[in-house]
């Protein structure tokens, strides 16, 4: 697991005493069987621990759903990638955890994994589509900026779709993992994806600043929209690191469902902020009139009881 690293001389081909401050070095041996195995039993425990986040964020910010399905909230497409989102990274810790459990299962990985990486990519596009909403939401009065928008979106799904398929996947140690996939297609996707957030961050500032700085929305959106895009990115830059780095197979893979976890929960921060907009905000031609509730752990919706008088 460990080694020891000898300079030699070039000049008089004898070798330095071990004594010597800059002639012993301590390097870990990525490739080594014992360690790739305590690292498959650390990812295991990470994805339950991304498990338990993932559930008790969704559990807690579930009255969107719960509105939608007793008619309390009108469904708009809006909300479409938002619901999508939660639901299909949802599925996936899901079938992660029915993966790792320790009883039995007779399930192919390869297949196994394929769904659960269609899963996660398509709760990754959701969320990014999130942010991308927004961002349209603020250039409403720019159709060729709109139309930039939807072209980055769709490259960044048709890369996302791909992914599945150039994976493959084996058993390491009693752990399903992505055993080989193209470092050049996996850092691609990823660097798609933050050349994407950034283009978002940038244009959602540039078109902040060009509304009045008293306005509600404005205040709104620099608070808890631009954080979001920050944490997606950082996330984003982990994931790649490690890909370039190439430790091992392991290693490449361990951060992707946390970075994919923050990218969702992000994502979902965005949407209820928005919606914790009092029911004018959907009518409202002025930003700067609408008033917002704190963001806060409880999320509550003030025309309801408008809604279910009528």
């Amino acid at each position: 697991m460990f080694y020891r690293v000898v300079i030699d001389s070039t000049r008089c081909h004898s070798r330095k005493p071990l004594n010597h401050p800059h002639s012993n070095f301590i390097m870990v041996d990525w490739n080594d069987p014992v360690l790739e195995a305590k690292l498959a039993i650390l990812s295991v425990h990470l994805s339950y621990i991304v498990f338990g986040l993932y559930g008790w964020e969704y559990i807690r910010s579930s009255q969107v759903e719960i509105a939608l399905l007793r008619r309390q909230l009108p469904f708009r497409w809006s909300l479409l990638s938002y619901v999508a989102a939660r639901s299909s990274f949802m599925i996936t810790m899901v079938l992660r955890a029915t993966q790792l459990s320790p009883f039995p299962t007779n399930v192919d990985c390869q297949c196994m994994n394929s769904i659960i990486i269609f899963m996660t990519n398509a709760a990754i596009g959701c969320s990014t589509t999130n942010f991308m909403i927004r961002t349209w939401l603020i250039w409403k009065t720019s159709y060729l900026l709109r139309l930039l928008l939807v072209l980055l979106s769709l490259g960044h799904w048709a890369l996302l779709i791909l992914f599945p398929v150039a994976a493959r996947s084996t058993t390491i140690n009693g752990v399903c993992m992505i055993h080989f996939i193209k470092r050049a297609y996996t850092s691609a996707v990823v660097i798609y994806s933050m050349l994407y957030d950034l283009a978002l961050l940038v244009l959602t500032i540039i078109g902040l600043l060009r509304m009045p700085s008293d306005s509600t929305l404005w205040k709104t959106l620099v608070k808890q929209g631009v954080i979001y895009f920050i944490l997606n990115f950082v996330a984003n830059l982990i994931l790649l690191v490690l890909n370039r780095l190439n430790l091992n197979p392991v290693m490449n893979d361990i951060f992707a469902l946390p970075a994919a976890c923050i990218c969702t929960i992000a994502s979902n921060q965005v949407v209820l902020s928005l919606l914790r907009l009092l029911p004018n905000h959907e009518s409202s031609d002025n930003p700067s009139s609408v008033k917002v509730a704190p963001l806060t752990t409880n999320f509550t919706m003030p025309w309801y009881p408008s809604v279910a008088e009528a």
